[in-house]
C-alpha cells in the first residue's frame, strides 16, 4: 500500500490531535485540548504537508506504529482498517491450517 492509500483510511475526525495524558498501565485520557495547528471546525491540519517540522511531537502514522500505539481511539480508523487486517490473516490462517488437517486425513 502506497502513502496515498494508506493516508485515505483515515476519516479526518482529527482525534489523534488532540492533547493526551498516559496516566499508566495502558489508561490514557484525551482531553478537550486540541493542537494548536488543528483546525477544529474543518478537523483538518493546517501544517499537514510540514507537520512534523512544526511541530516535532506529531508522528507520520504507519501500519506498524498503529499496529503498537496504545493511545489511538477505537473507533479511529487505522485501528478499525488494523484490526480487519488481522481478523482476515487469522481466518485465512484458520482455513489452511484445516485444508492441511483435511488433506493429511486424506492420506492416511
Amino acid at each position: 500500500m502506497n502513502k496515498q492509500e494508506w493516508e485515505s483510511i483515515c476519516r479526518q475526525c482529527g482525534k489523534c490531535c488532540y492533547e493526551k495524558v498516559d496516566l499508566g498501565a495502558g489508561e490514557i485520557i484525551y482531553t478537550s485540548e486540541p493542537c494548536v495547528h488543528l483546525d477544529t471546525s474543518t478537523k483538518l491540519c493546517k501544517v499537514y504537508n510540514n507537520r512534523q517540522v512544526e511541530e516535532p511531537d506529531c508522528i507520520e502514522l504507519t501500519e506498524s506504529l498503529v499496529r503498537s500505539l496504545n493511545w489511538l481511539p477505537p473507533d479511529c480508523a487505522y485501528v478499525e482498517y488494523i484490526r480487519r487486517q488481522d481478523t482476515l490473516a487469522a481466518v485465512k490462517k484458520a482455513e489452511e491450517s484445516a485444508k492441511r488437517k483435511r488433506n493429511s486425513k486424506r492420506r492416511h
